[in-house]
């Protein structure tokens, strides 16, 4: 008997029980509670700072939060893969009783694969809810714009695309100092930036060192949640996100098995639907770059040197700010690798070592990285990483135009045909996207001009 089958059998029970809320002046402090029977109890929190005064309904605030802990629920769940999600602490009906099930099934995609668990979509679980429906109406007003701002280089695009754009916040996450960092240069006041605290329950670790199953998250449907959360209480219309088209494209390949899947544009429609839906039709939730490729916002991101040395797109090197450490790249990792393959295209190498502090491309430790990157294994690298077609055009483009080039790029030049890809892959404006009229604009004259 397998792991996941063993554990569904001794914990056929995960219970999301509701939430306890403190709502005070300046923020509200929320803490969910969740149980795998018989096994463990969680209590993830969160602090949502208030940073102007708002009239808000009660009851909507918490459909809101009941809904934010939805997204939470697959990383405790995933511990033990129990055939029954109970939720005692708000009301689901059918139909988000199916949304809630396809986040988990897809968004734990690569937990999956990785595990070897293949599950049944239609018995991998069953979600029950015996609450009664709360009818609730949002008379509030809303306006402005909320930039979710996580120190990468889409975050930082962003925000020069609207620079010009009035009655902003930045909204970060958890106080990592390279968040505040790009936020400052790119003009935002102190006073405009939203930090909410999110802390998970360490208890799950302790299930993870005694050997229950572990693995990739949907962090990204939590935030998604978390800053419609933040948007409300501060009376703010728009939730602006930097998720790219190539986020789209699946990890494994023959499969919709997705690193990124609550980055992809299916998530995204999903969610508009769920908070439109059964939340407030007032809110609108997009990502501002979801017409773009990876390559082009590089090319956008590079346009602005004033932002090399202040930004991190390494899930390895970043550090919170309220513990006194700096923000870094590790150099070890396939997402390191990816950004400097794809900067390269816009930027000497000389300027990228000085970034990096290392030449990548000279890494003989890299290879297999780098070869998955190219397409050429069964599985891209379980990261943000963009698509095999944009990564193949810059090392072509570097096989074709260094003399002298390092070890990854020479390792390609004789191994594979060096071919140069169509510059207009470069123009394309994907138009499956959910922008507004006038921000599509605005990013289309940034990345033409």
């Amino acid at each position: 008997m397998s792991k996941y089958e063993e554990y569904r059998k001794m914990y056929p029970n995960f219970y999301y029980h509701g939430f306890d809320l403190s709502d005070n002046e300046n923020d509200l402090f929320i803490t969910y509670h969740f149980e795998i029977e018989h096994l463990m109890k969680f209590n993830p929190t969160l602090k949502v700072p208030k940073i102007k005064k708002v009239n808000y309904d009660k009851g909507l605030l918490n459909k809101i939060i009941f809904s934010a802990g939805l997204a939470e629920i697959a990383s405790y769940w995933k511990a033990t893969c129990s055939p029954n999600i109970i939720i005692k602490g708000g009301f689901l009906n059918n139909e988000q009783k199916k949304w809630l099930k396809k986040l988990i099934f897809n968004g734990l995609g690569e937990f999956f694969y990785v595990n070897k668990i293949n599950p049944s979509y239609e018995d991998f679980v069953t979600v029950s809810c015996n609450s009664k429906e709360d009818l609730v109406e949002d008379n509030g007003n809303y306006e402005g714009y909320l930039v979710a701002v996580g120190g990468g280089k889409d975050s930082i695009t962003s925000l020069q695309i609207l620079k010009d754009i009035t009655n902003k916040k930045a909204f970060i996450i958890n106080n990592r100092k390279i968040c505040f960092d790009s936020a400052e240069i790119a003009g935002i006041n102190e006073k405009d930036i939203i930090n909410v605290e999110r802390l998970f329950d360490k208890n799950i670790i302790e299930l993870n060192n005694k050997g229950f199953l572990n693995g990739h998250t949907p962090l990204s449907s939590c935030i998604a949640f978390i800053s419609y959360l933040t948007a409300y209480v501060n009376g703010i219309k728009y939730i602006v996100l930097s998720n790219e088209s190539s986020a789209n494209e699946a990890s494994v390949k023959g499969t919709n098995i997705n690193h990124q899947y609550s980055k992809s544009l299916e998530f995204e429609d999903d969610f508009r639907y769920y908070t439109k839906e059964f939340l407030s039709p007032k809110i609108e939730y997009f990502s501002l770059l979801r017409p773009l490729s990876e390559l082009q916002i590089m090319k956008i991101f590079t346009k602005y040197p004033k932002y090399f040395k202040h930004f991190i797109s390494c899930n390895n090197g970043g550090k919170r700010k309220n513990i006194g450490k700096t923000d870094g790249w590790c150099c070890t990792c396939s997402k390191c690798l990816f950004i400097y393959i794809i900067m390269s295209n816009f930027v000497d190498q000389e300027t990228m070592v000085d970034i990096f502090g290392e030449n990548l491309l000279d890494k003989k430790e890299m290879l297999n990285y780098f070869l998955e990157l190219l397409g050429k294994k069964d599985t891209k690298p379980f990261e943000c990483v963009g698509t095999v077609k944009e990564v193949l055009y810059v090392v072509n483009n570097l096989a074709s135009k260094l003399e002298n080039p390092p070890y990854l790029i020479k390792y390609y030049k004789e191994n594979y045909e060096v071919t140069l890809e169509d510059e207009k892959m470069l123009d394309i404006i994907d138009s499956k996207n959910n922008v507004p009229e006038d921000l599509l604009k605005l990013l289309i004259k940034e990345l033409l001009g």
